[in-house]
């Protein structure tokens, strides 16, 4: 019965926090499990708090992909699928014509 009740707190968690912050989470666990440092038992515990936070950020990417995808739908109501150059540098849309069919 406890292990259903953390699982439980676990996913409640996830959902109460934004995608930044869940990310960040995600990036320290991360680096945490790559140090080796941490116990076996612990190691367990972190990669399924991390699985659980990878989760919630891809349905959060899905769902804002979804919605561009809304917001770029033209005129006969067919999705117009444009790649996206991203800057690595600043991480900013390359292709300013895209960024005004979004507004």
């Amino acid at each position: 019965m406890e292990k259903k009740n953390k699982a439980k707190s676990g996913a409640q968690k996830s959902e109460k926090i934004d995608f930044e912050s869940a990310l960040k989470k995600l990036e320290a666990i991360a680096s945490k499990l790559e140090e080796g440092e941490l116990s076996l038992d612990e190691s367990i515990r972190q990669f399924e708090t991390g699985m659980q936070l990878a989760k919630f950020c891809r349905e959060r990417l899905d769902e804002a992909e979804q919605k561009i995808e809304i917001l770029q739908k033209g005129a006969a109501g067919k999705t117009a699928r444009k790649r996206v150059e991203i800057d690595q540098d600043t991480g900013e849309i390359v292709d300013d014509d895209l960024q005004g069919s979004l507004l």
